[in-house]
């Protein structure tokens, strides 16, 4: 039995042979050039290999992708197969994938990052349509790094937030990069895919939308510089009045524009609300007068502001997924948000003012997050060791009396306290043998309540006797 099948399978295979033959000379050349698109196959995937085994691809505009070799391994294994293309064609998903590139900007990102133009090029070019070998490996590797860069960026940022000082002290976001480029590769919807790495605070959403609309005011305005005198007040008059008017219709203060006003050089009743209400968006209280720092903001050109929304969505990727019960200083705002069960930046139950301490040493208050652990009540003040001998030390003595009315005392090293001033006190303070602390009550510096939340920098949120500090603008 198993001889006569080894006989029909010859028979058969011979028999095909000479029945193609018999149909003439074309259909032989077809028969003997069948295994020609296998060959074509192993013709991209070295080329694959040997762009891969460079490193660098000088087309692109990020030509060294060393940085991406674990996962473009992982990505084409050992075979080195196209990730692009099926039966030698770009797959649908390539197309869409270089259109979303493209789209990068809309998301604050730069779509030169990820050689959009190059690609969308390539893609329509002649020799990727012919099958040409080199184009095809070219392509579906550009095209690769391209995503591979996109997906990183667009979840965790552009760059690592601590080279510009953003000491973010959390667990860092984990992503499987080559697992969500394979999803791309072959999902049917990329746009989807693509947008589930994306931030999920409610305030990305509307800065995103703010991004559009300031790049068209961008393009559509002219920078204006206007020269006001000092505290510009409503009913004064100006040249550069209706240019205020049609800045502020831009950028949405100001709703309505009356058309018997539109030239008028005269500050109106309508114009100072629009005025007021562009200085409480920028934390400079709203009194309607145009003094220095309201005049710096109008002058401030639209191309600015445009880098600070992009720079504000970066942001806003190296943050954790915060969510659930939190709460968030905004320091530059000096706002407090809190939420029972919020769902990260833009939704809150509170919402407060806040003092943020100087930068004493030039450097700013730092960012990090950290869980609240403990409330003091009534607690003590210890005055950092910086700011005793910088500050305490020289004040006590030029004003020994200082010490007794800010309710302060000292506390050796061994735990003893000592309630008395004299010099020896004061070289102890000032090597660091001592400490300094203000007793609770009405003159404490950090008030009646404190919150402790661990972290490197000492730094703590309190309450504080000068409450008229809340007021500032």
């Amino acid at each position: 039995m198993r001889e006569q099948r080894r006989a029909n399978g010859r028979f058969g295979f011979w028999e095909a042979a000479r029945v193609i033959w018999m149909g003439g000379w074309l259909m032989g050349l077809l028969w003997i050039a069948a295994p020609g698109p296998a060959m074509a196959g192993d013709s991209v995937n070295a080329e694959i290999q040997n762009i891969l085994k460079a490193g660098r691809f000088p087309e692109l505009h990020w030509g060294n992708f060393t940085d991406l070799a674990k996962p473009l391994t992982q990505l084409y294994g050992q075979n080195a197969d196209p990730l692009w293309f099926r039966e030698g064609r770009p797959t649908p998903q390539a197309s869409e994938m270089v259109e979303s590139l493209a789209e990068a900007d809309n998301q604050g990102l730069n779509a030169v990052d990820y050689d959009a133009g190059l690609l969308a090029k390539w893609l329509s070019g002649a020799p990727l349509q012919a099958g040409d070998a080199k184009a095809v490996a070219m392509f579906d590797v550009a095209l690769t790094i391209a995503a591979t860069r996109y997906v990183g960026n667009l979840y965790l940022g552009r760059i690592n937030p601590r080279t510009v000082g953003f000491a973010l002290d959390v667990e860092p976001k984990r992503l499987d990069v080559p697992k969500r480029v394979r999803e791309l590769t072959q999902t049917p919807d990329i746009r989807g895919v693509l947008a589930s790495l994306e931030p999920r605070f409610p305030m990305y959403h509307p800065l995103k939308e703010a991004l559009l609309r300031y790049r068209k005011l961008a393009a559509e305005l002219p920078h204006m510089k206007f020269g006001f005198p000092a505290k510009f007040k409503p009913g004064m008059s100006h040249k550069d009045v209706p240019a205020l008017r049609k800045l502020l219709v831009a950028l949405g203060d100001l709703k309505t524009l009356d058309p018997a006003l539109g030239q008028s050089e005269v500050y109106d009743p309508a114009l100072a609300d629009a005025v007021k209400a562009y200085q409480i968006r920028h934390g400079l209280g709203n009194d309607g007068i145009i003094g220095k720092n309201t005049l710096a903001r109008l002058s401030t050109p639209i191309a600015d502001r445009l880098k600070q929304i992009e720079i504000g969505l970066e942001r806003l990727r190296w943050l954790p997924d915060v969510r659930g019960s939190y709460i968030i200083v905004n320091i530059p705002s000096f706002k407090l948000y809190g939420a029972k069960t919020g769902d990260g930046p833009g939704s809150y139950d509170i919402e407060m003012n806040v003092v943020v301490g100087e930068a004493i040493d030039g450097h700013g208050t730092p960012v990090f997050h950290s869980d609240m652990s403990m409330v003091t009540f009534r607690p003590y003040w210890n005055v950092p060791p910086s700011t005793t001998r910088a500050e305490t030390v020289p004040k006590l003595r030029r004003d020994p009396g200082y010490f007794d009315r800010q309710g302060f005392e000292i506390v050796t090293r061994s735990g003893e306290v000592v309630t008395h001033l004299d010099d020896a006190q004061l070289a102890a303070l000032q090597s660091g043998q001592a400490r300094i602390r203000q007793r609770p009550g009405a003159q404490n510096a950090l008030g009646d309540i404190k919150f402790i939340f661990p972290n490197n920098d000492n730094i703590y949120m309190h309450h504080t006797p000068s409450v008229g500090l809340f007021q500032r603008d």
